[in-house]
């Protein structure tokens, strides 16, 4: 009897739907998603999968995208234009791929979009912000700031790494390690970040750092400018640890970055808080925030500036397709304000702000 060319399509297609239900339903109950899933199977199973991918410093997504996939489908045609396989089987070959990478990706990761906002979980009363505690927050940070420059060098020239890019990523999971005491919900052992080998041509999408949620491996753009590098390995770092929520991955990097005994880690992690505070303190009040940006030092202001210029070698039509997709990616999976959610980061440094101070 001849083999139904479509039975692994349809293997596969009952994976996924099954998968998609159980997506559906989780989104009836985040509670029940934080303890079993969250906290629970998902936690388990990064700890296991990121320790194993950890191993090596290359990217074993990378390696798939580069040399696995291109030569799957190398063979796949020469077969098919030989026909040794119909196109039957061709295509039901790659649609069951893709319903199966579907799966995966919602049971292995994308259910953590379901799991508890982060400010319940972390027990910060996150409210309806005035215009006030904007300027306020933006004014803290940026005298936290100016402290944490001083401290760090001398000069006004802008910051540059006296180690290797590497090294950085071993320090972040330092602090996690040490953020874990007090936030018991980002403990556990994991991978620590790589330096993506595709970083060029992530830089042209404007892409700072990614997340594969298939080889549970966090990359960090080596273009990244050298003061936001340890911030944006620790954005990078909470979607391993099940943080999915863009503005909340921001909020964990600039929570965790405060917990490390390193200078440069916590003024990396300060001037990401004091970027966001201050675009939307911007975004509020233009002439307050030009009246707080004279608060800026010489040397935090410069190093602002480098992180600008930075990006303006890879600006284009690329980055803004990517935008257009990651916004379309964000939507679809709940985040209603698609790119604008990485701005919510500043109501919770602002209920941080007021746990902290005791209001």
């Amino acid at each position: 009897m001849q083999k139904n060319p479509w039975s692994k399509a349809l293997f596969a297609g009952g994976f996924a739907l099954a998968a998609h239900i159980i997506s559906l339903l989780a989104q009836l109950n985040p509670a029940a998603v934080e303890k079993f899933y969250a906290q629970g199977f998902y936690k388990a199973y990064a700890q296991i999968v990121s320790m194993v991918t950890g191993v090596i410093s290359i990217s074993l997504s990378e390696l798939c995208l580069l040399l696995a996939l291109p030569a799957y489908l190398a063979i796949a045609l020469c077969r098919l234009i030989r026909r040794r396989v119909a196109w039957r089987r061709f295509v039901s070959g790659a649609l069951a791929w893709a319903l199966g990478l579907y799966a995966l990706f919602t049971l292995g990761w994308g259910l953590n979009y379901s799991r508890l906002p982060y400010g319940e979980i972390a027990g910060l009363e996150t409210e309806a912000v005035e215009v006030d505690k904007v300027e306020e927050l933006t004014r803290a940070l940026a005298a936290q700031a100016n402290a944490l420059r001083a401290e760090l060098m001398e000069g006004d020239e802008a910051f540059a790494l006296a180690r290797p890019q590497s090294e950085v990523m071993r320090a972040v999971n330092a602090a996690y390690a040490r953020a874990g005491e007090k936030y018991p919900w980002l403990g556990g052992r994991y991978g620590r970040p790589k330096l993506a080998f595709l970083s060029t041509p992530l830089a042209y999408l404007n892409i700072a750092g990614i997340f594969s949620p298939f080889t549970l491996e966090a990359h960090v753009n080596s273009h990244e400018s050298d003061v936001l590098l340890a911030a944006t390995a620790m954005h990078e770092a909470a979607h391993l640890r099940g943080f999915a929520r863009e503005d909340e991955a921001n909020f964990i990097a600039y929570q965790v970055c405060m917990e490390s005994e390193e200078t440069y880690v916590r003024y990396s992690g300060t001037l990401l808080g004091l970027i966001y505070a201050g675009n939307a303190l911007a975004g509020a009040d233009r002439a307050r925030y030009a009246q707080v940006l004279t608060t800026y030092s010489p040397g935090v202001l410069s190093d602002l500036r480098a992180y600008s210029e930075s990006w303006k070698p890879y600006e284009g039509k690329a980055a803004e397709v990517h935008e257009q997709v990651n916004d379309l990616y964000l939507k679809a999976n709940r985040q209603a304000d698609g790119v604008r959610s990485y701005g919510r980061m500043v109501d919770l440094m602002i209920a941080q702000f007021n746990q902290d101070r005791g209001e």
